[in-house]
């Protein structure tokens, strides 16, 4: 099932058509649902979950018969614990397999990092460093992370200031965050395309180098 609705991607190709009518730059949008499966992370915490029960069962003795340790206690212990290890790990390993209770679990550092390094990636395989004159622009969204990027060229970055970005980064994201995700790519569009149209105005004759379409992962 497609993120965002057909006339929406409609609305978004044609304004980056439109933009890029008036500017040498080029205009890319790529749209993630997530920037990684994070497998391992809840697996992680299901094991630490299973490893910290022994801890738990002997700490709840101590508290409850003030410290002491009564005769065959441990050995009786031992026949159920370790069972109950396993079924906690398996029991939360698979619990935490849930999307939403996955990415929850996922430190906000580490979505960030994941969600960078992507964008990053879609950079280069969307090939935006190869346009003529490095005039490359990359608007990247990653839904599950509330991420949002503008990765700009080399040839952009030397006239423009990353601090142009910043405020349509933030109020990309408020979009993101209200589910109005094809409104923040209208909006970011409409800011890059008043940057590019300053700073890189079309000479005339310039080919479309860079697909037009939402990119959808």
């Amino acid at each position: 099932m497609a993120f965002l609705e057909q006339s929406e991607k409609t609305r978004i190709a044609e304004a980056i058509r439109h933009a890029e009518q008036g500017t040498r730059g080029e205009i890319v949008t790529v749209l993630a649902r997530t920037s990684d499966g994070y497998r391992y992370i809840p697996t992680l915490w299901a094991a630490l979950a299973a490893l910290s029960v022994p801890g738990l069962h002997y700490l709840w003795q101590w508290l409850t018969h003030d410290g002491w340790v009564y005769p065959g206690a441990a050995q009786s212990t031992l026949s159920w614990l370790y069972p109950l290890q396993v079924l906690v790990f398996l029991g939360l390993g698979m619990l935490f397999q849930i999307p939403r209770l996955r990415l929850w679990l996922v430190p906000a550092s580490v979505k960030r990092e994941r969600a960078a390094r992507h964008a990053r990636e879609q950079f280069f395989l969307q090939k935006l460093h190869l346009t003529a004159g490095r005039t490359g622009v990359l608007i990247f969204v990653s839904v599950a992370e509330h991420y949002v990027e503008i990765i700009v060229d080399e040839g952009i970055a030397e006239v423009v200031d990353d601090t142009e970005w910043t405020e349509t980064v933030e109020e990309f994201i408020a979009h993101v965050r209200r589910g109005d995700v094809a409104g923040g790519f209208l909006r970011t569009i409409e800011h890059c395309r008043d940057v590019l149209w300053q700073h890189f105005p079309d000479e005339g004759g310039k080919p479309d180098e860079l697909p037009n379409h939402l990119i959808e992962l």
